[in-house]
């Protein structure tokens, strides 16, 4: 993968301070220009509250950005509605007008806001993806070293042995880690992206009511893992799975270091969830595999498995 020529200053992209200096001097001349005394009747106080509202987001940014706070997503999306009803608005409460006039100021306000919210996310991305890197890091590794432990306390009976019909042997959910790891490897790599499967509303759903909660470490619920990453049989031994688990987890974590390094705002496709950034990724895979070891902590102690592995974090 060929690294893009990028000029930097103090570790940042220019074209990054430029969109900060910008976005500062945006913040700055909308709450500059802020006179309540000038207002008269509602039309006008909602252009100057929205102008406000573009003001306070547009300085967010900015400090999110720097920072690496994930607030700044937000604050991006409350930055580009605000800045898409001034347009037309204020064209339309001083002056008079035509329609046309509103229109136009309407669509180049959306055109504006949408090319902010676009180049911010993927600056927020980077930026949020470098403070909290080292810290994923970590959590990977303990959360590898916990599903290792629980492999090595499985019989040799239990290995390649379904707890039932529909679920799957600690083989078969080792194997389907791998498969997990070498896909977002790929992935990370330039290679095929797994298909969304959800449709855009079902998406929109999922990414603001599931995601959260599976990122705070909630159940999975269930659902059918993407055809790429069903396992077959599976390792013949634990150790086997061990060392597959261990050097696919290990390749995956280098390519996406090397894609942190070069392409820190880069997104990969999870099929019920649509674009993560890196990030995400990597703290869903943590929650992916604290999943998978409660199923093989289950099977040590019950017979009934508490899920299967089709799950929502494949």
């Amino acid at each position: 993968m060929k690294a893009p020529r990028d000029w930097t200053l103090l570790g940042r992209p220019i074209g990054e301070w430029l969109f900060l200096l910008l976005m500062a001097a945006s913040g700055a001349n909308s709450l500059r220009e802020l006179s309540p005394a000038a207002m008269h009747g509602a039309a006008q106080w909602s252009v100057l509250i929205a102008d406000a509202i573009v003001g306070l987001t547009s300085l967010g940014v900015v400090l999110a950005t720097l920072a690496g706070w994930k607030i700044g997503i937000r604050l991006l999306w409350f930055f580009a509605l605000a800045a898409s009803f001034v347009a037309p608005m204020a064209t339309w409460a001083w002056g008079g007008a035509p329609a046309a006039d509103v229109v136009m100021a309407g669509l180049g306000g959306v055109a504006v806001s949408a090319g902010v919210v676009w180049y911010g996310r993927r600056r927020l991305h980077a930026s949020i993806t470098r403070r909290q890197w080292p810290m994923l890091l970590a959590d990977h590794a303990a959360a590898a070293d916990d599903f290792v432990a629980a492999i090595n306390a499985l019989s040799a009976d239990t290995w390649s042995a379904r707890p039932s019909p529909d679920a799957w042997s600690p083989a078969e959910i080792t194997e389907h880690l791998a498969r997990t790891y070498s896909q977002y490897a790929g992935e990370s790599r330039g290679k095929d992206s797994l298909r969304v499967r959800l449709n855009p509303v079902k998406l929109l759903v999922a990414r603001a009511l599931v995601k959260p909660r599976l990122l705070a470490g909630a159940p999975f619920p269930k659902s059918r893992a993407p055809r790429a990453l069903r396992p077959s049989a599976g390792p013949d031994t634990a150790a086997d799975g061990v060392a597959l688990f261990r050097a696919t987890g290990d390749a995956c974590l280098r390519d996406l270091g090397i894609l942190v390094e070069r392409r820190p705002y880069k997104t990969l496709i999870h099929p019920y969830l649509g674009a993560l950034p890196l990030y995400e990724v990597v703290r869903f895979a943590v929650q992916h595999i604290h999943h998978h070891r409660r199923q093989l902590l289950a099977g040590l102690s019950t017979s009934r498995p508490r899920g299967n592995g089709n799950d929502v974090a494949s």
